[in-house]
């Protein structure tokens, strides 16, 4: 009888113990710290506001509003500069950090790797928002 009332103590005792570690996790952080997997560093400041995809590849040509970037060997997109597509030449400075300064669509070269933020338009089109021409 006194094995018996051991072993259920013990269990009791364990039992409790996970327990513990089950509680809800809060909605909501109030010291600001970021959450799991989020960054400490500021958010780029030049980046379009909301969600979009991103297309990678090598910029074929651009003739006016059409910009024509081949995504793999078989493969190529075209998009449409609106007025509100930002361009941005990546380019390093002394002491060796990755910056981006603003350039003109004219500034565009084929043979460039370039990544592409965009969003569709009504008509289905692919819109450029955000192209960044990488080192």
């Amino acid at each position: 009888m006194l094995k018996q009332l051991a072993r259920i103590g013990v269990f009791v005792v364990f039992a409790t113990g996970l327990c513990f570690g089950q509680r809800p996790q809060a909605q909501g952080r109030s010291n600001g710290s970021p959450g799991r997997g989020a960054s400490a560093a500021p958010a780029d400041p030049n980046a379009p506001k909301g969600v979009f995809p991103t297309a990678h590849g090598i910029v074929k040509s651009v003739a006016g509003s059409q910009l024509f970037v081949e995504v793999d060997e078989d493969h190529e997109m075209k998009f449409r500069l609106i007025h509100k597509t930002k361009i941005f030449q990546q380019s390093k400075d002394n002491q060796g950090k990755i910056v981006s300064k603003e350039i003109k669509a004219s500034a565009l070269e084929p043979g460039q790797m370039v990544d592409i933020d965009m969003q569709a338009s009504l008509d289905g089109a692919f819109e450029a928002v955000r192209i960044t021409v990488l080192l």
